[in-house]
């Protein structure tokens, strides 16, 4: 019922989109949650990790993200309407071999959140509920009949927020391709022949939504994420991060709404949020460590999808 209600809100009143935010921000994920970002060559999207519910699993699961290990990693393995898998290999183009990552000790089995589409979950070895490591897979259909009861019921540790199963989904769609033994089904992006090239495979990069710097307003050009701290008047003052939507033919910001959060005073530099003109302005842009624009305007274009296009900038 409160979704429905944002979404009308965001429909009818594009000036108080802030607002459809915070509220859709409450009934999706808890403040307490850890929000990951995953890019792909085919878009990004953001995990809500169940910190409390699953706790062992979400810790092992950030010492990979934390580590750069699950950066260049593909996802190897695809079976439509079923899972979307990764977390295990690299691939060396000159050499055209696949190379396993690094992997810590097996976690506990945590079982406790039934995989239904869009959860990510451990992958681990048959007859062994103990023996998760570094391999994941996201649930693309209902699978909570077939996977809840088999091997101790695998761990659901986290889901895909707002629109990023449209990512997931169309990874699902690709070609698959047998390119060697246990890697069967493994998708492809625009392959036409041998050699294999990096280009042709999902690859991955992940990264924790976290405003680490003491800046208010920085973007992180490793993860396309956008931090912002901002002053939206009578909404209140808030924390929140958007995506780098796109480049070309104009520069657009998502805002991810699970990231909202509220400041408990105003910093130097903040952002404005402006509900009369739907405009949010940021005095100083950091990119990295140094000041990279002053008076960014990004004016919200979509509220359904809280869609901000680059308006001008110094």
């Amino acid at each position: 019922m409160t979704t429905r209600l944002t979404l009308r809100i965001r429909l009818a009143l594009a000036q108080f989109a802030l607002v459809g935010v915070m509220l859709t921000a409450t009934s999706v994920a808890s403040a307490a949650n850890t929000l990951v970002r995953v890019t792909t060559p085919l878009g990004g999207f953001t995990l809500e990790l169940f910190d409390d519910i699953a706790p062992v699993t979400v810790t092992n699961f950030l010492n990979y993200v934390r580590s750069g290990r699950y950066n260049g990693t593909v996802v190897h393995r695809t079976e439509p309407g079923f899972v979307v898998q990764g977390g295990w290999l690299t691939f060396n183009e000159s050499a055209q071999n696949f190379m396993p990552i690094a992997v810590d000790s097996t976690i506990v089995n945590e079982f406790n959140v039934s995989n239904t589409r869009g959860t990510i979950a451990m992958a681990k070895v048959a007859g062994d509920p103990n023996s998760a490591s570094s391999q994941w897979f996201i649930n693309t259909g209902n699978n909570a009949a077939n996977l809840d009861a088999q091997n101790g019921g695998f761990t659901a540790f986290g889901r895909v927020l707002d629109n990023g199963m449209a990512v997931v989904d169309a990874i699902n769609a690709l070609q698959r391709y047998s390119l060697t033994t246990g890697l069967e089904t493994v998708p492809l992006v625009n392959f036409t022949a041998l050699p294999l090239l990096s280009a042709n495979l999902v690859t991955l990069s992940m990264s924790v939504i976290e405003n680490l710097s003491a800046n208010p307003n920085v973007f992180n050009s490793t993860s396309n994420i956008l931090q912002v701290k901002v002053n939206a008047g009578e909404l209140g003052l808030l924390s929140l991060a958007f995506s780098l939507y796109s480049l070309e033919p104009e520069v657009k910001i998502q805002a991810i709404s699970a990231s909202v959060k509220a400041l408990p005073a105003t910093v130097e530099k903040i952002a404005t949020f402006n509900t009369a003109t739907n405009e949010l302005t940021l005095p100083e842009l950091v990119v990295g460590t140094a000041v990279a624009y002053t008076n960014v305007v990004f004016q919200l274009t979509d509220a359904n999808q809280l869609i901000f296009t680059l308006k001008s900038a110094n």
